[in-house]
């Protein structure tokens, strides 16, 4: 079988143990003979260990870790978009700046009431040259600044329309590659869970398995002779 690797424990509690875990034989801490995948995604879903391949590489044991790497292997690189520089930003600033020093200052109409009450027209007239408004009598006068201040006021508020990213012709629309990732993302969460469903299930029955060997391995680990109370009648598969 060509995926097969061997376990090494790397719980503290049982670093360098030599004896046997489930259906595993183990010395000095790494399993004799190499064991099948689905033994060790087994084993490591009761407790720690890594993956030692043929060369000495390890990595983290278990299915979910395993469908980390695979879903890293084949997430596409994702292009970064040019970000906007301190002296565009700054320009941005600036020219905002001027844009509301043109406009002039909205006043309401207790306020242009006032102004007609001590300067009368002529008071008036000054302030409706800034909206571009003119007219001869006060209450139509200031009815039209009132609307002119409306209008200028909305537009400040309406939003801009979304600029759209510069992305490089060569690469897949930024959108695409968003989805593509959305939908990778779900169906690795959704085999994750049922790895973690299937390993909870197999650990439930492999420490139910294990259960009767627990008192010994309590008097045994006080006793400092852990190896002696660890048996087992299954033999480790080739």
């Amino acid at each position: 079988m060509s995926d097969m690797k061997h376990l090494k424990v790397v719980d503290d509690k049982w670093k360098g143990y030599t004896g046997a875990l489930g259906i595993a034989e183990f010395k000095d801490g790494i399993s004799v003979y190499p064991l099948p995948r689905h033994i060790r995604d087994r084993m490591a879903a009761a407790m720690n260990f890594v993956e030692v391949d043929t060369d000495g590489n390890e990595q983290p044991a278990g299915a979910a870790h395993r469908m980390i790497r695979e879903y890293a292997e084949r997430a596409a690189p994702i292009t970064e978009l040019a970000r906007q520089t301190d002296g565009e930003k700054n320009a941005e600033i600036a020219a905002s700046q001027v844009e509301l020093a043109k406009t002039p200052v909205v006043l309401s109409r207790f306020e242009l009431e006032a102004v007609a009450s001590k300067g009368g027209i002529k008071g008036l007239r000054e302030i409706g040259n800034k909206w571009n408004v003119k007219h001869r009598a006060i209450p139509t006068l200031i009815e039209m600044i009132l609307d002119a201040q409306d209008k200028a006021v909305a537009k400040t508020k309406k939003p801009e329309a979304p600029v759209e990213p510069v992305v490089d012709p060569a690469d897949p629309a930024e959108d695409d590659v968003m989805a593509q990732i959305a939908a990778e993302k779900a169906a690795r969460d959704a085999e994750i869970l049922a790895a973690e469903q299937r390993q909870a299930a197999e650990a439930a029955e492999f420490l139910a398995a294990e259960k009767g060997k627990e008192e010994a391995l309590k008097d045994a680990a006080a006793s400092g002779d852990l190896a002696a109370a660890v048996s087992t009648d299954e033999t480790p598969q080739e």
